[in-house]
């Protein structure tokens, strides 16, 4: 009898281990990277990779910790957008700053779709990427910020961020002053397209890998994706939406050529008020400009010494400090 008792409770403790080995699974979002523990002289390398709602066989030496691998996004805006929570919209709130053709600066809001490429390979390659950063969570849950764990944001922001800013600059260059003065969402798609090829070179000069850790999101997809983990995932390139477009700052007196386009356009702009005196009433505009920005007071003859009224042109006001 007693013997009995000792085989029940040994075969319920092993099934309670069995259980404590396999109690943890991942979401339909996420997948799981299980590791050495590192204890007692033990290995802390990447054992194994579990996708989307499959099973986590932890062992007793082994630690586990989850990354998202659903459709993920990368907002650049100005940061005046905010949701129904009252947070701002965006990874980045600062928009990029590039250069048209002709010279012209201009300021972008764009957005990158993606998400992970889950191929063995390349999640055995970001996980290096995400150690470094502590990108990955010891619960199976979405973080406070961007919906994502700090180390993950960090993540983006040192690398994917940059690769993007470098993308954008690298294709701005070859698009004409219409995509700032006509606001063309044909040109707007065209840039994208360019900025999306772009960055698949950008990505992997910055991680140094040669396969692709960023994929597009929606369309990337294992060959059967009822099973993740087995066969061939199907990497598509990382989707770029632009947003908007801006002109950016440029000074009238400056000696570029962007500067010479956006005078020319001015011109242009002006004739249709002014006729063909517009060059002179855009050089007293400018000339008002200067005396307000000298704080000092002006008198500018309107149409001639000799026969225009006299215009006083006050300083702008000294605010107090």
């Amino acid at each position: 009898m007693l013997r009995s008792a000792i085989v029940v409770v040994a075969v319920l403790a092993v099934a309670l281990l069995l259980l404590a080995c396999t109690d943890t699974s991942t979401t339909t979002a996420s997948c799981a990277f299980v590791v050495g523990d590192g204890a007692k002289g033990r290995d802390s390398k990447l054992h194994r990779i579990e996708y989307q709602g499959q099973k986590v066989d932890k062992g007793d030496n082994e630690d586990v910790s989850f990354i998202p691998c659903n459709s993920r996004n990368y907002i650049v805006s100005d940061g005046t957008v905010t949701d129904a929570n009252g947070n701002v919209v965006g990874d980045r709130t600062q928009l990029i700053t590039a250069t048209t053709k002709s010279g012209v600066q201009i300021e972008l809001a764009v957005t990158a779709y993606w998400t992970l490429n889950q191929s063995e390979t390349a999640m055995r390659n970001f996980y290096n990427v995400c150690f470094k950063y502590r990108c990955a969570s010891s619960k199976d849950v979405s973080g406070d910020a961007n919906n994502s764990t700090p180390g993950w944001n960090d993540m983006l922001g040192e690398n994917f961020g940059p690769a993007l800013e470098r993308a954008v600059k690298l294709s701005a260059i070859k698009a004409k002053d219409t995509i700032w003065s006509q606001r063309d969402p044909g040109e707007f798609k065209a840039l994208a397209d360019n900025i999306s090829a772009a960055f698949a070179d950008e990505i992997r000069a910055t991680l140094g890998y040669p396969e692709d850790l960023f994929c597009g999101s929606g369309n990337s997809t294992w060959s059967n994706p009822d099973k993740p983990g087995e066969g061939t995932f199907t990497c598509t390139t990382v989707r770029i939406v632009v947003d908007d477009v801006q002109r950016g700052l440029v000074r009238a007196d400056e000696s570029t050529q962007g500067a010479a386009e956006i005078n020319a356009q001015r011109l242009k702009n002006a004739e249709a008020l002014y006729g063909s005196g517009a060059g002179y009433w855009l050089a007293l505009q400018d000339l008002i400009d200067k005396c307000k920005d000298a704080g000092t007071t002006c008198i500018i003859n309107v149409g001639g010494a000799s026969v225009g009224p006299a215009v006083p042109v006050p300083a702008s006001p000294t605010i107090p400090r």
